[in-house]
């Protein structure tokens, strides 16, 4: 509901963002990456002609269909975020030569250190607005590995995105400003769930650790690492770690220069009115101005030239080295040009940073201190105030109230030069003595990066291929990667409306529950698509058969051509229709099962009534009958497929959900099928326990060849027989990644494979392409599942010799509990999931 309000607010909002955005000439560039269109019809060619001009910038490496590669996305707003970065994205460029490294940025200053810092290190692309559709877009596009983010920029739809795709997200140098703690505490609840997207948040402080676990964040996730800026390379005097030099701002080896970085409007006139008073005691000194945002540029150098001081713009000078003043005269050079500012630090006699003396929290301190020189701030540095504290407790950094004290501050150092410099040298040892936060992130970053490559090893066999232009999932999770998505998820609050209402009205007594005379077990899922029911029942069924019970099945016939109500598929004798006129699974249910009556219609009450009527039945099994809620039922099965945990995520047609979660408290028991994947059971059972409120006691549930059935004659195979083998491999169910994987267990090596719709009707068109596509590989073998057997065998050549797998149930868990459920046998402990 959260993540829905949210999206709303955001769609309600859609169009004034937008016309913000192209307003500012400065965002108009990335605007179509920023939307997903990635350079759709032409569209980023004319944002740029009516935005920005093209810079030079690297655009060899700046290809985001590169799939060969495992990519490591780091994420870093602006210009602060990315200089922390720089230090980060270089060690993994580093450590993981094998990776693509994609560096997003929300700002054209961001967008400018990341090409020039980082060139041939990584990539550049524009972060993507947190609109559903275009997130999920560029996760898909990207396909990242890890996604890193600098400094808690908590966009909602991107992380839960790559949680979706099963991408891990690591908050990297993370910090809260008091600010923005006090405005996600307003919607604390939402920001829970968001947090729980994120697998770790290393913190720079114990006041930011505290904060963010205060949000939400489960502690075992928040470390407190350090501050990743303290690691940027110390510059070397010497190293021509910078291009700008002293002559190139027209300043005199004589005189001075104070650096005032990253001011803001309110604080230049303070600077100045100080410059000025300092500057009449000390003929030589000069004031270099660097503006936060470069574009105010030519408004500091009106505020400068009012003053009636000489103003001198950095560009203007360009990289000349012959423009000089007269010595004395009073001057401000106003730095208009991005990445010059770390530098010119170097050249300062004392250096103050900007976004302190007025209410706006401060920005990096660390820059000055790393050339060992005195830092002066106000008394505004929430979003640095652990550097701040250490400055000021290691004598390497002076903080004022305002303007006048800092003149009066400035002043006094300037008289105390021995003084000044032992405070230089302090502020540079704060840098040494708290670095290793790069470090620690690292190795943090390579654990859960070693845990993935295991898991992605391990589950290599089960996860969705693309075959023969089609998804190795069911149709209906395309959803999930289309522009669809958002359209689809407000589609699905009325329609989950709808379903909690019918469930309610059945609950009541409003709407009827009609009973049969005999017992009725039902067995049913939650989602659309393959969870296994089909092999349940015929489990269930053999149990029932076995103890001299006369059972019956009813289904629906899903798919079935014929369009009488009520259709006999066996007798228990014999079987009386195809897979045609019966539908796939109650054929094969009937085939399987030949001692059960197994009848098709879509009122089961009725059919159940018609069943009666001819034969003496002790025990009706209901097959996917789980919605079915006008006939009551004495035990009711839901399954839930751990192999699949993002069926459980949304409700049609936006996801695969029939009903909401929390209608999984009508079960008597909870079956988990495929219940031996790597993750286990709890990434289905998790979700289910927060939406009712119940704590299950699953039956756990894993699937098996029993074989394999030749198609045409029926002869079985045995295992063995076929392990080792090249096999072709084609099927039509609701879940056919686990044919793949059940195909590998066996020691068979798919060379090729043909992937049908669920229920698909089979054409002679589509077995030709199976021979075709067989022969092409010179597999061995042809191998489908028995449900697909049932629809070909009348389209087979006697040339043919396609096996089909035989599947059986192994109950890893619960089977004494099952039993005692379908049998009936009383037992306290079995009533209701939460036993």
């Amino acid at each position: 509901m959260w993540y829905f309000l949210y999206n709303v607010l955001l769609l309600l909002a859609a169009p004034f963002i937008l016309l913000v955005l192209l307003a500012k000439k400065r965002c108009r560039r990335g605007l179509p990456e920023r939307l997903g269109l990635f350079g759709l019809f032409g569209l980023a060619g004319l944002f740029r002609r009516f935005g920005q001009n093209e810079s030079d910038r690297p655009n060899g490496l700046n290809r985001q269909d590169r799939p060969d590669e495992p990519v490591i996305w780091v994420h870093a707003v602006s210009l602060g975020e990315v200089v922390a970065a720089v230090p980060l994205v270089r060690a993994l460029h580093v450590r993981y030569p094998t990776y693509r490294l994609v560096v997003s940025t929300v700002t054209e200053t961001g967008r400018e250190a990341v090409e020039r810092q980082l060139a041939g290190v990584a990539e550049h692309c524009y972060a993507p607005l947190d609109f559903p559709w275009v997130v999920t877009r560029v996760v898909q596009r990207l396909s990242p590995t890890l996604f890193l983010f600098v400094e808690t920029e908590l966009w909602p739809n991107l992380l839960r995105a790559l949680s979706r795709h099963r991408v891990p997200s690591i908050l990297v140098n993370g910090r809260l400003s008091s600010s923005s703690f006090r405005g996600y505490r307003l919607v604390k609840p939402f920001f829970r769930q968001v947090l729980e997207t994120v697998a770790l948040c290393l913190m720079q402080s114990d006041r930011d650790a505290q904060r963010i676990i205060a949000l939400g964040a489960d502690s075992a996730r928040v470390l407190r690492t350090g501050n990743v800026k303290f690691d940027q390379p110390l510059p070397d005097k010497t190293s021509g770690a910078t291009t700008l030099s002293r002559r190139t701002i027209a300043v005199d080896e004589q005189e001075e220069l104070i650096v005032a970085g990253s001011t803001h409007p309110g604080e230049e006139e303070q600077l100045l009115d100080s410059y000025q008073r300092l500057q009449r005691e000390i003929p030589s000194l000069v004031l270099l101005l660097a503006p936060r945002h470069i574009e105010r540029a030519a408004e500091v150098e009106s505020v400068v030239k009012a003053r009636g001081l000489l103003a001198v713009r950095r560009s203007a000078l360009g990289q000349s080295e012959g423009a000089s003043f007269q010595p004395g005269l009073p001057r401000v050079v106003i730095l208009d040009t991005r990445g010059e500012l770390a530098g010119a630090y170097r050249h300062a006699v004392l250096s103050f940073v900007g976004g302190t003396l007025i209410p706006v929290g401060g920005h990096n301190l660390l820059e000055p201190a790393r050339w060992g020189k005195p830092v002066f701030f106000g008394p505004h540095t929430d979003h640095c105030a652990e550097v701040a504290e250490l400055l000021v407790r290691a004598g390497g950094g002076v903080q004022v109230r305002d303007g006048q004290e800092l003149t009066a501050e400035m002043a006094r150092w300037l008289r105390d030069r021995s003084g000044l410099r032992r405070k230089g040298e302090a502020a540079r040892q704060v840098v040494l003595d708290n670095q290793g936060a790069l470090e620690r992130s690292l190795q943090l970053i390579n654990t859960l990066l070693a845990r993935k490559d295991e898991r992605s090893m391990t589950d290599s066999t089960s996860r969705p291929r693309s075959v023969g232009g089609r998804s190795f999932h069911s149709s209906f999770r395309i959803h999930h990667s289309s522009f669809l998505r958002w359209p689809l998820l407000v589609l699905a609050f009325p329609y989950g409306l709808v379903m909690r209402a019918r469930a309610a009205l059945y609950e009541r007594g409003w709407l009827p529950k009609r009973s049969l005379p005999c017992r009725v077990v039902s067995v049913g899922n939650l989602t659309v698509g393959g969870t296994g029911k089909t092999p349940i029942v015929i489990l269930i069924v053999e149990w029932l058969l076995a103890r001299g019970l006369r059972v019956g099945v009813l289904s629906r016939g899903y798919r079935r051509q014929t369009r009488t109500p009520f259709m006999l598929i066996s007798d228990g004798r014999a079987i009386l229709a195809g897979p045609a006129e019966a539908g796939d699974e109650p054929y094969l249910i009937a085939r399987r099962c030949p001692g059960a009556v197994v009848a098709v219609g879509a009122d089961r009450f009725k059919l159940g009534q018609w069943v009666l009527e001819r034969f003496p039945i002790d025990c009706f099994l209901l097959d996917d009958g789980f919605q079915h809620l006008a006939l009551y039922r004495d035990v009711n099965l839901l399954l839930v497929d751990a192999s699949d945990p993002a069926s459980l995520q949304a409700l049609l047609p936006a996801g695969r959900l029939r009903e909401p979660l929390s209608t999984a408290a009508r079960a008597t028991a909870i079956l988990v099928t495929r219940a031996d994947t790597a993750a286990g059971s709890n990434p289905v059972l998790e979700p289910i326990r927060k939406a009712t409120g119940l704590d299950s006691r699953p039956i756990l549930i894993r699937f098996k060849a029993e074989g394999f059935v030749d198609v045409l004659t029926g002869g079985i195979e045995e295992n063995e027989r076929v392990s080792g083998r090249t096999a072709f491999a084609f099927s039509g169910i609701g879940n056919p990644n686990s044919f793949q994987t059940l195909l590998a267990d066996q020691g068979i090596k798919v060379l090729d494979e043909l992937v049908f719709p669920d229920h698909h009707v089979y054409t002679s068109a589509d077995l030709r392409q199976v021979r075709q596509r067989a022969e092409a590989c010179r597999a061995e073998l042809v191998v489908t599942t028995e449900k697909d057997a049932g629809k070909i065998v009348s389209l087979l050549n006697q040339k043919d010799r396609f096996l089909a797998l035989r599947l059986g149930t192994e109950i890893l868990e619960g089977r004494e509990r099952l039993e005692r459920l379908v049998l009936g046998v009383t037992d306290r402990n079995d009533v209701g999931v939460c036993a």
